[in-house]
This record gives structure tokens, C-alpha cells and sequence, in this order.
């Protein structure tokens, strides 16, 4: 038998943990990146300067705020944590590398995620097998199916579209960021406590910690909660006479004066976390740019809504990464948790996105909103004795709007709208 040597190159891209920590840092909320600026200062502070203690009574400020329950709007104002855990989903389906055959079936499983994150225990393989074969004219096997929903249950939050509770257990173990060790014995653990083999008082300490991170409901923190306090992180004005927007930074306590005096601090100090603050100072600097670009972006975008002449146009944070040369996930990122404050109203910066139902990048864009209404209009103008079929109305609004989907898209939305089938129409 002759033997050869081989040699297989691998291309992977790793992530440090301060480049890590960076991009983090995007998906924070105002008060969060203000509270780990606090804790900074607090490092390497003693004595303080005028910036400093102007951020710090700006900090002091917020935090008796969120504490108190105080102030103008603080009663009627709610924040949504994640409201639609499909949508959140999605998001991160619509990010993954993967193939228009893949997203197809990961929307598939993701439509079939309950609200409290468990996969519905009535979902079919063979539903999905048949709804890709008369896209695709594919046949995919169950083991195809798997694998896009063990990527699904790895999305955040980590553990949902499980089968058993069991299974989102590992998930959320597999996720927590701690040694491969502690893993397994958090692993062991829950199997014997399960069992009755142990109690809790017999776990050490470290498991015991690790084990409070876990969730029997993943989906928990996703409806709607009150918040106390708000300081919107983008504002907007109009100018009337200019009939344009004007867009900055809610950021006047953190200002450049501040970031370089603490970067000087640091610099001059001996501290062995001198690196890690380091990192946190750029990537704020990195958040703040790109938060003020995209909030610019989207602004522009959504002007004749904001003006309240038209609807929201559709967009996506593909375009956006388009337009601005950054990649899906830092847009998909920077929106999250971040408020924009307009002359009449505070709302999410992710609410001017607005999801597009023709995913093929075929025709017309179009919103779930318009497609409704457009779907309505030819239902309510078709010949009654003749209805027209799902297949007809996608194929007039294709050829009347100039919209292009998927029997599937417009049989899915007819239901919303509570129209009855062609047939059942006929029969009235």
C-alpha cells in the first residue's frame, strides 16, 4: 500500500476577543454604552475635570430616571424588547450564507416557531419538501431540513425553535461562552438533577451560576415592557424652508474633548486593562460614525413618510449595506435598541425599515402593507362570477403593478386579509 502525504488548506476567519467586544458594542443602547463609559472613568479617574463631571451628572441624571419612573411622557411610553421573535429571526436568517433554497425553508421553519420559541409540534417535513419541489423542482431530504434548523436554534436568542426542552437546554449550554469542561459538566448535571440522581445543594458553585443563565421559556424576553426613561440616541429636524432633514447624535455628554482626555489617561497609565479600554474608546468611535450614517441614510430614505405624504417605502438593511459599504450584520446591528427623536413623536430607529415581501429581487419592491392593498383592489374589481384564482392574481400583479412573487406570497396574504378562496368566492 503506498502512502502520500496530503495537505488540505482551510481558509477561517477568527475573531479576537477585542474585535469581539467592537462590534458589540453596536447593538447597545445609549444607557448601556454610557453606564461601561461610567465604569471607564471610574478605572482611572481620581480627580475630575469639566468634561468629566459634566458626563458624570448626564450619567447620574439618566440613572435617577430609569430608577424613579419620572418625567413628561414616562406613563405612556412602552419599549419594545423584541416584540416578534420570528421577525428577529428572520433578521439573522436573512444575514446567514446560505442559498435562496435555504432561506426558503429557514423561513418555512421560522413561520413555524411558536410564540414561546418552541417549534410547532404539528410542522411536517414533508409540507416544506413539497413547497420546495414547486419552487425549486428539487427534491431535499429530511437531513437538508436539520441542518438549517440547527443553525435556526443557534440564532439569537439562542435555544428557540426547539422540539423538547431538552434540546433548547443544550443549545443555550453550547452558547454561554464558557470552557468545554464546564460545558459538559453543566451538561451532566442537568441530566442528573433531571433524573433525581443529585440535588441542586450537590452542584458546585461555578455549575450553579452557569445554570442561572439558562432558560426553560428563551423566547421570555420578547413582548412588551416599560421603560422608564429614554434618551433618544439620533435626532431629526426639519427645516421647512429647505425641505430638508437635518440628522445628529444625541451625544453632546460624551463629547470629544471627554474621549480624549480619558484616551490620554489611559495612555499614560500602567493598568494592565490599558488594551481593553483601549478597544472599548475605538469601538464607541466606530458605533458613533456608523450609527450617524445610517441614521442619515435612513432619514433620507423615509422622507416623504416622515413628512406624511406617503407610506414607508420598503427597505432593508441588504440596501442599506449596499449604499453605505458595510456589511448586513453591523446595519442589522446598529438599529437594534437605538431611539431617534423626532420634532413629534420618539420612536425605534428600526421602525423606518420596512420589510419588502418579494424577496427575488424581481419587479417592483413591495411592503406587506401595499401588497395587501393592491391584492384587496383586485379582488373587489374582479368579475364575480369569476374570481380570480391565487395563480391570477399573482400573474395580474405582475402584470398590472409590475410585482413579482410566489402563489405561496399571495395565497399567504389573501388569508390575512380574510378572503375566502376562488372557489368558496364563486359559490356566494
Amino acid at each position: 500500500m503506498k502512502q502520500s502525504l496530503r495537505q488540505k488548506q482551510k481558509l477561517s476567519l477568527n475573531v479576537t476577543a477585542s474585535l469581539g467586544n467592537q462590534i458589540k458594542l453596536l447593538s447597545l443602547s445609549g444607557f448601556e454604552i454610557s453606564t461601561k463609559l461610567n465604569e471607564l472613568i471610574n478605572d482611572y479617574f481620581d480627580e475630575e475635570d469639566k468634561s468629566v463631571s459634566h458626563f458624570r451628572n448626564e450619567y447620574l441624571i439618566d440613572k435617577y430616571k430609569n430608577i424613579l419612573d419620572q418625567g413628561d411622557y414616562l406613563n405612556s411610553l412602552s419599549e419594545e424588547v423584541e416584540s416578534d421573535l420570528q421577525k428577529q429571526l428572520l433578521e439573522q436568517l436573512e444575514v446567514s450564507p446560505l442559498d435562496e433554497m435555504q432561506i426558503l425553508v429557514g423561513q418555512f421553519l421560522i413561520d413555524s416557531v411558536e410564540g414561546n420559541g418552541r417549534l410547532d409540534p404539528a410542522l411536517d417535513f414533508q409540507d416544506i419538501k413539497r413547497i420546495v419541489f414547486e419552487d425549486f423542482g428539487v427534491t431535499i431530504t429530511d437531513e437538508y431540513i436539520e441542518d438549517i434548523l440547527v443553525l435556526i436554534q443557534n440564532f439569537e436568542p439562542a435555544g428557540c425553535a426547539y422540539r423538547n426542552i431538552n434540546e433548547s437546554l443544550s443549545i443555550q449550554v453550547d452558547n454561554l461562552g464558557i470552557s468545554p469542561k464546564e460545558r459538559e459538566e453543566l451538561k451532566e448535571n442537568l441530566t442528573s438533577l433531571i433524573k433525581e440522581k443529585i440535588n441542586i445543594e450537590q452542584i458546585s458553585e461555578t455549575t450553579r451560576n452557569n445554570l442561572k443563565k439558562l432558560s426553560l421559556n428563551p423566547a421570555g424576553k420578547f413582548g412588551v415592557t416599560t421603560q422608564n426613561y429614554v434618551r433618544p440616541d439620533v435626532l431629526a429636524i426639519k427645516d421647512t424652508d429647505l425641505d430638508t432633514w437635518h440628522v445628529s447624535l444625541n451625544d453632546d455628554f460624551m463629547s470629544k474633548e471627554l474621549l480624549k482626555i480619558i484616551k490620554d489617561k489611559i495612555d499614560s497609565s500602567l493598568s494592565d486593562k490599558s488594551y481593553d479600554s483601549k478597544s472599548f474608546l475605538k469601538g464607541l468611535e466606530r458605533r458613533q460614525q456608523t450609527l450617524l450614517v445610517v441614521s442619515e441614510f435612513l432619514i433620507e430614505a423615509q422622507k416623504n413618510f416622515l413628512d406624511g405624504s406617503a407610506g414607508k417605502r420598503a427597505i432593508s438593511n441588504k440596501e442599506i449595506s449596499e449604499n453605505l459599504n458595510i456589511s448586513q450584520s453591523t446595519v442589522s446591528r446598529i438599529v437594534r435598541n437605538k431611539y431617534l427623536q423626532l420634532p413629534n413623536q420618539l420612536l425605534l430607529l428600526k421602525d423606518l425599515l420596512q420589510r419588502r415581501v418579494n424577496k427575488r429581487n424581481e419587479g417592483s419592491d413591495v411592503t406587506s402593507e401595499d401588497l395587501k392593498f393592491l391584492i384587496e383592489e383586485l379582488v373587489n374589481n374582479e368579475d364575480k362570477s369569476l374570481p380570480y384564482s391565487d395563480e391570477y392574481l399573482r400573474i395580474k400583479l405582475k402584470e398590472k403593478f409590475k410585482v413579482s412573487l410566489s402563489r405561496r406570497t399571495v395565497a399567504k396574504y389573501r388569508l390575512d386579509l380574510n378572503i375566502p378562496s376562488s372557489k368558496a368566492r364563486g359559490e356566494k
